[in-house]
């Protein structure tokens, strides 16, 4: 197997390989990324490993905290790598929200926090970033590692933030902490992570960057957000919340004509589609990655635009699926 998965041979092949490695992908249409990406199967066989070595041997045994801190320092190679920074920059924490408080601890709470992808609409937010008179910048980063490029020396920030459970698809509450100051970095209050998180953390990452491809799964995932903006734009009853040109990886709309949870619950039955939903801002978040096929993408889309033409009273009812039993 080469690096970028090429044994797997053509597109579709590759794809359909990959997707058996991710069985998750198996159980309906996932797009709720944005929520919590699903586990390889390779990460997950990797931690019941972590844990069933531990369950036979306890958790006390000799160079187990030597072992901790070299996987650690895996795992902030591998992110390191990801982001085109050092592994020496990189603080690990407990996703999303410890994330912002360690960075807001080492730059201060007067720092200016501004996200890269804005988690409501999916829209870049960010391209180009300059210091406002003396505040440290702190860049939230979540909704862009994983689903596309991201190299932390292309903005002049002083920390970026990213959970890694989404589209790194890694172990519950795993993320980062990079700091522009390796100072700082060295300096930053380091998370007491679970072994069994650190080995999934680095194994989820370390298969993506080796086995899937950084360069294709960008792409990949850009095309296939793209497929499914086109589809919904300019449809009746969806309200579509960004410009194609600034979607990353999700696409946001409204249904103004139905209850954001009765549609997603609409969704799931008609295609079993699984979808975010923001329900204070009425918003629907498809967040679309790498792993989705483009029939998959198609089917959403054409259950969604179903919905946009009818309302909960006015839309046709498919006739329930029945069991036929010889007794």
């Amino acid at each position: 197997m080469s690096a970028d998965g090429s044994a797997l041979g053509t597109d579709d092949g590759r794809l359909a390989g990959l997707r058996e490695m991710i069985p998750a992908t198996g159980a309906g249409i996932y797009l709720d990324t944005a929520t919590r990406g699903p586990l390889p199967a390779e990460t997950a066989a990797a931690m019941r490993q972590a844990d069933d070595w531990e369950l036979t041997v306890g958790r006390a045994w000799e160079g187990r905290p030597e072992d901790v801190v070299q996987r650690d320092a895996e795992a902030r190679a591998v992110l390191a790598a990801l982001i085109g920074g050092d592994p020496e920059e990189i603080v690990l924490s407990h996703g999303q929200a410890d994330g912002l408080r360690l960075a807001r601890q080492q730059l201060g709470e007067a720092a200016e926090l501004r996200h890269l992808v804005d988690p409501a609409n999916g829209s870049v937010a960010l391209r180009s970033a300059a210091h406002r008179a003396g505040r440290p910048l702190i860049v939230e980063a979540t909704y862009a590692a994983g689903a596309a490029p991201l190299a932390v020396n292309e903005l002049a920030a002083d920390a970026f933030v990213f959970a890694a459970d989404r589209w790194l698809l890694g172990p519950d509450g795993t993320g980062a902490v990079w700091f522009a100051d390796r100072q700082v970095a060295a300096a930053a209050e380091r998370r007491e992570m679970g072994r069994t998180a650190l080995v999934g953390l680095a194994r989820s990452v370390g298969w993506l960057e080796m086995y899937v491809g950084l360069e294709w799964l960008h792409g990949r995932t850009a095309a296939l957000a793209g497929r499914l903006h086109a589809a919904l734009a300019g449809q009746p009853g969806i309200e579509l919340l960004c410009p194609r040109e600034s979607v990353a990886a999700i696409v946001s709309f409204r249904l103004p004509g139905w209850p954001v949870e009765e549609a997603a619950d609409e969704l799931s039955r008609r295609v079993h589609a699984l979808v975010g939903t923001l329900p204070a801002a009425a918003v629907m978040r498809a967040s679309v990655a790498w792993f989705n096929t483009e029939d998959e993408i198609d089917r959403f889309a054409a259950a969604v635009v179903e919905l946009g033409r009818h309302t909960p009273a006015s839309l046709p009812r498919r006739p329930p699926i029945v069991v036929l039993s010889d007794h």
